[in-house]
């Protein structure tokens, strides 16, 4: 009942479940100082159910907002002023361990950047089922909508749109095919489900088999994915740095296209408003490397930097510390990836097939 209860109260805000989040390559377990004595102790009641106590003396309060206040990357972007949330939140009355973990979701809920969250340990257990055992290790992201948060069953995720090739063939959760005029065309759903850098590569592979002279790579509708994922996809295409990310308390941490390209073909991303995070960094690192044209419409603009943070009672607090950013210029965030050939998304097949037709 507990979990179906906390459930509800995040769904009625929007933030369950984040199931689209960019993986950083390195982990950040949390030991020591700030937050590996943070938070209640396991099992611990933060106050009896007769006697309820202001939600700003249980340390798991403390550290939950102290972590926001000290590793936020920008509070002058937050919904709320932080010193103020201290206060108003801080002065509720809580009697358990549910309802602190339900103010917590309120608190973080209220910063109003579709990353940060609270998330108490069932709903952290809920996460390990969808992404895997992944405790503590940063992630950039998008919530990505559903009736209960999960991707349908199944590999290859259907086009977004019916301007695919008429026929279609799958490699793990990648749908390609092959244009009558010789482009080839992918479709990436996401970056976060397992097997997506193996089912470019496998499609790349295939198209060139077949004698594409040029490809389409589509990401409409993508909402983003694991960081490592984006680097290994950008690695078919192309080598070197292409990213950074930008924090208020470290310098800019350069990241690079992973593996060996496997084609130098003609290339072309399809977007629309609704590509996130790390589908925004791969089509705009593309794009600024002069790899890739861009075609469709400006991307979402969503790509804050997340690190969950572990408590000790099993509840992560995740918390947007940077934004991605190409090597070189400003990051994406607040303003998304600009096309190079603006046109209507469902359009946008069309012309960049147009723009790839051979001179």
């Amino acid at each position: 009942m507990r979990r179906a209860a906390l459930r509800r109260s995040a769904a009625r805000r929007g933030l369950l479940p984040p199931i689209a989040w960019l993986l950083l390559v390195a982990a950040s377990l949390v030991g020591g100082g700030l937050a590996a004595a943070s938070g209640d102790a396991p099992g611990a009641t933060t106050a009896s159910a007769a006697t309820p106590a202001a939600a700003s003396e249980s340390p798991r309060f403390q550290v939950a907002w102290r972590l926001v206040h000290e590793r936020y990357w920008d509070l002058g972007h937050s919904a709320i002023d932080w010193d103020e949330a201290r206060r108003t939140f801080g002065e509720r009355p809580v009697a358990d361990d549910t309802e602190l973990d339900a103010l917590l979701i309120e608190m973080y809920e209220a910063i109003g950047d579709d990353h940060s969250r609270y998330l108490p340990p069932s709903l952290v257990d809920e996460q390990r089922e969808l992404l895997g055992d992944l405790p503590c290790i940063g992630y950039f992201g998008h919530a990505s909508p559903g009736e209960d948060g999960r991707r349908a069953d199944g590999d290859a995720g259907a086009p977004p749109l019916a301007d695919a090739p008429p026929e279609l063939r799958a490699a793990g959760p990648v749908t390609f095919g092959l244009w009558p005029d010789g482009i080839g065309y992918l479709h990436v759903p996401d970056l976060v489900r397992p097997g997506v850098t193996e089912g470019v590569r496998d499609a790349v592979n295939a198209l060139e088999r077949a004698g594409a002279v040029a490809l389409v790579l589509d990401l409409r509708g993508n909402p983003g994915g694991r960081l490592v994922t984006m680097m290994q996809v950008a690695g078919v295409f192309t080598r070197g740095l292409l990213w950074r990310t930008l924090t208020r308390w470290s310098l800019p941490l350069p990241y690079p296209a992973l593996g060996t390209p496997a084609t130098d073909l003609p290339l072309a991303i399809l977007v629309d408003a609704e590509v996130h995070s790390a589908a925004e960094g791969l089509a705009g690192a593309l794009q600024a490397q002069g790899r890739a044209q861009v075609v469709g419409a400006t991307t979402a603009g969503n790509v804050e930097a997340v690190l969950p943070f572990c408590l000790r009672d099993g509840s992560q607090a995740w918390i947007a510390t940077g934004v991605l950013a190409p090597l070189a210029g400003p990051t994406w965030e607040g303003r998304g990836v600009e096309p190079d050939l603006a046109v209507d998304p469902a359009k946008a097949a069309a012309a960049a097939r147009a723009a790839l037709a051979p001179r």
